[in-house]
């Protein structure tokens, strides 16, 4: 069959019910086997797909790209092919350590940006790190090139013996998982790499509900289903690629088909879909995770339109390095010069020796140039809050690192040092029925091997003595505080 240069913008085959209605006596996920989140949401991805409607669920999204500006922006990466073998080099090397390194932060796993650099491109090790963590960020690189490889094959389309080879691949081999049984008690359950879970996967919601995925019965069927529609829509496009991904993640990670990886393979799939339709990986930072599940939470709800624009941000983000790098032109960031040195030094010391332990010096200088800078950015993005409630409270920051290398200096044996402060917000004037007030605390946690930022208990970033927590890092600390507090 002939293709047009944008295959995705051809009408839809016909319905043979009524678009948005399931046949009677069935749901829509019984009536719409063609597209698993139903006819009426496959329409509106469609109609923006082609420009016939803008996609929106809700109020405009601040991260929203259109899709004709995505595309121009593909285009005129294509049109720089091929780059030299040395900007195709340092663009590919930065795409494979944040993808790498951001993917599997985001799951949990504790190494640095340093650690992960000094892993994939050195084969070195350092910092106090499970044999786990190492083997998954190695078998993560493996599988990234596996992803890559797949999506360079026009001949042939994924299957769902690839999709499940995905998830063989990056967790390596078998292993335990602390988990909890139907009635709440903790247990443990083997792994096994590639193979459909066999017992629930439900997760506790942090209010106490539980979230249901596939059941282990449902599971196979339904990604048979997936995989069949997944198959059709990369033969036969009816979806900008950035819409296609975004359903897919999402259809994917509602069946929650393995025991472990589910995150990693979803993020592997939306980047297959993206390199075979001519794009570079977008990568989801792991101090945007915020963003990242609200965007999910409200594709749960039915309004994908919003990860549909998140992945649209994202995508644009990957193809402007791609043009910058093609040209010749810097692709780093402050943040990636910062975490450059700090690779460098740690080099530099003989037998590295692991990550530098606590001392009143440390301590003063990484409050003066990192945590008390973040402060001064926090406290101004909650002040942004200020106007809805009668009254507020915040910490007087001037004098933090002067009290802090007092008290090291007189605690110097202690096993840590925790520094609380806490954000209050009193009297609700807006337009709610009834005035309330809420609170938010932030820790920073000084502890022998490393310092964490903390909001209400929950650790947010964890850095090493000889890592100062930089700009970057504190406006993305910053906005999802201001997120979770606006969100309440």
């Amino acid at each position: 069959m002939p293709r047009t240069s944008e295959p995705w913008r051809k009408p839809p085959k016909a319905w043979k019910h009524e678009p948005g209605r399931p046949a009677p006596g069935r749901t829509h996920e019984q009536t719409d086997r063609r597209h698993p989140i139903g006819t009426r949401a496959h329409e509106g991805l469609r109609q923006a797909s082609q420009g016939t409607r803008t996609l929106r669920t809700g109020p405009p999204h601040p991260m929203s790209t259109p899709f004709e500006t995505l595309t121009a922006l593909r285009d005129e990466w294509q049109a720089l092919q091929p780059l030299s073998a040395e900007n195709e080099a340092r663009l590919w090397k930065k795409l494979r350590l944040w993808w790498n390194y951001h993917s599997n932060h985001i799951e949990g796993n504790t190494l640095t940006y340093g650690e992960t650099e000094l892993l994939l491109l050195h084969d070195r090790t350092t910092g106090n790190h499970s044999h786990r963590e190492y083997l998954e960020m190695k078998a993560h690189d493996v599988g990234i090139e596996h992803a890559r490889t797949l999506a360079a094959d026009k001949s042939r389309l994924l299957t769902e013996g690839d999709i499940r080879d995905l998830n063989k691949i990056i967790l390596k081999e078998p292993f335990w998982k602390a988990a909890e049984t139907a009635d709440g008690q903790p247990t443990r359950k083997e792994i096994i790499p590639g193979q459909y879970k066999t017992t629930p996967n439900n997760v506790r919601l942090p209010q106490g509900d539980i979230f249901f995925f596939a059941s282990v019965e449902d599971t196979p069927p339904r990604m048979a289903e997936l995989a069949a529609w997944m198959r059709r829509e990369l033969d036969s496009p009816t979806l900008h690629p950035v819409a296609f991904a975004a359903k897919l993640h999402h259809d994917f990670v509602r069946i929650h088909p393995f025991d472990d990886g589910n995150g990693r393979v979803a993020r592997l799939l939306v980047n297959y879909v993206l390199l075979r339709s001519g794009y570079l990986p977008l990568i989801v930072r792991t101090e945007d995770k915020a963003n990242y599940l609200t965007a999910l939470r409200l594709a749960d709800a039915g309004e994908i339109g919003a990860l549909v624009e998140y992945f649209q941000s994202l995508a644009a983000q990957s193809l402007e390095w791609g043009i910058k790098a093609a040209r010749g032109e810097s692709i780093e960031e402050p943040s990636d010069v910062e975490k450059e040195v700090q690779i460098f030094v740690r080099g530099q010391k003989s037998g590295d020796p692991g990550p530098p332990p606590r001392t009143p010096t440390q301590v003063r200088e990484l409050i003066l140039h990192g945590v008390e800078p973040f402060f001064r950015i926090l406290d101004q993005k909650l002040a942004t809050l200020s106007p809805l409630f009668a009254e507020t409270g915040k910490p007087d920051i001037a004098s933090v690192a002067q009290k802090i290398g007092l008290l090291l200096r007189s605690t110097a044996a202690s096993p840590d040092y925790r520094w609380e402060k806490r954000f209050d917000f009193f009297g609700y004037t807006g337009k709610a029925d009834a005035p309330f007030d809420f609170s938010t605390t932030i820790q920073v946690a000084f502890e022998p091997a490393d310092y964490r930022i903390c909001c209400d208990g929950n650790v947010l970033k964890s850095l090493r003595y000889d890592e100062m927590l930089t700009k970057e890092q504190s406006e993305h600390l910053a906005a999802s505080i201001l997120k979770a507090a606006f969100e309440r």
